[in-house]
């Protein structure tokens, strides 16, 4: 067994929802092949910290995923052997630590397969959108309309402006499968892309109201920050050319809410939403009665996690042979992840 003197934990506990969608066939089938040997702990999930600090002791290289405690200078005490950090699930922010980051300890994240599964999403909204299907199109248990009468406002993404608000992995996915569709240019705003970097991926970089005012086809996959909260507001929404498609794959709390149904109300713009400002969404919700909107309940990502658990300990392998890992995440990396802070809202 090439590992099986390392000890590695996984911090999630097993009566989670997820937990069985986590460790699928797929991912024990691939935890065998570097032949790890994974604790999982045995108390629930209310466990205080002292029952985590005490599980988490000794570990060589720590698995975290939803709802697990944050790898600080607190773990760092009991493992202070600590060598790698693995995040099977979306984002970092919360989970580690600037101290985990000062003590030298590689840190991974599955967050590249979750990116897929939600670009392919957005891919999918923005056909649908651009489409027009909620128009004309019969789908399970409603009869298919009159194909002259509802067909008009059906477009395509060849041709089209396209832009996108933020650009982390979701972005880079989205961009490849977009451009074998050929829209006439991808605008992309984003913080930290150089000039150079958006050449080489083939789009043009353009400030946030550029983004808003001439796209035809928006993506908002931005972080949630201070920088970002409420940035798609009222002001903004007026903005947004006729006929334009809102895809929202990134987090509810990136739009004014009540400002976003407000000019949807109007029938000017439509929507394909994934996430909101409450999950999940109330039925009162005026979201749920519009013939413009499609919905979705926060399940971009999800057809991805089976693959999480392996996706991590396959980085593990290659960290303890000797051989550079592939999704490594650096502490300034950090800053342009969503973080879970409800009062950025507030």
């Amino acid at each position: 067994m090439k590992h099986s003197n390392l000890r590695i934990v996984y911090a999630g506990t097993t009566d989670r929802p997820f937990f069985k969608e986590l460790w699928s066939d797929f991912s024990r089938n691939r935890v065998q092949e570097p032949g790890f040997q994974v604790d999982i702990p045995t108390f629930s999930k209310d466990a205080d910290q002292s029952e985590w600090l005490n599980f988490l002791a000794g570990a060589d290289g720590i698995v975290t995923t939803w709802n697990s405690p944050c790898i600080d200078q607190a773990v760092l005490d009991v493992a202070p052997n600590l060598k790698i950090v693995g995040h099977a699930a979306g984002s970092l922010a919360g989970y580690v630590s600037p101290e985990l980051f000062a003590s030298g300890a590689k840190v991974c994240g599955a967050n590249d397969d979750m990116a897929f599964s939600v670009a392919e999403w957005c891919l999918t909204g923005a056909l649908m959108g651009q489409r027009s299907m909620t128009n004309y199109t019969g789908f399970g248990g409603y009869t298919l309309p009159n194909f002259p009468e509802r067909v008009k406002g059906c477009r395509t993404i060849r041709g089209a402006v396209v832009g996108i608000w933020g650009f982390g992995a979701v972005a880079a996915h989205l961009v490849k499968l977009l451009q074998p569709l050929m829209p006439a240019k991808i605008l992309v705003n984003s913080r930290h892309m150089s000039a150079e970097e958006a050449a080489a991926r083939g789009v043009e970089l353009a400030d946030f109201d550029t983004i808003v005012s001439q796209s035809e086809i928006i993506f908002t996959l931005a972080g949630l920050s201070e920088h970002t909260v409420g940035k798609f507001n009222a002001d903004k929404l007026k903005m947004v050319r006729d006929g334009a498609v809102l895809v929202n794959g990134g987090r509810g709390d990136l739009f004014d809410e009540e400002a976003l149904i407000s000019e949807l109300q109007t029938g000017r713009i439509s929507a394909v939403l994934d996430v909101f400002h409450i999950e999940p969404l109330p039925v009162e919700n005026p979201l749920n009665r519009m013939p413009n909107v499609i919905l979705t309940p926060h399940n971009a990502g999800y057809p991805s996690r089976f693959r999480y658990i392996a996706t991590i300990l396959e980085e593990f392998d290659r960290f303890f042979s000797g051989q550079p890992i592939q999704f490594e995440v650096n502490a300034a990396q950090l800053e342009f992840m969503t973080v879970n802070l409800r009062k950025l809202t507030k």
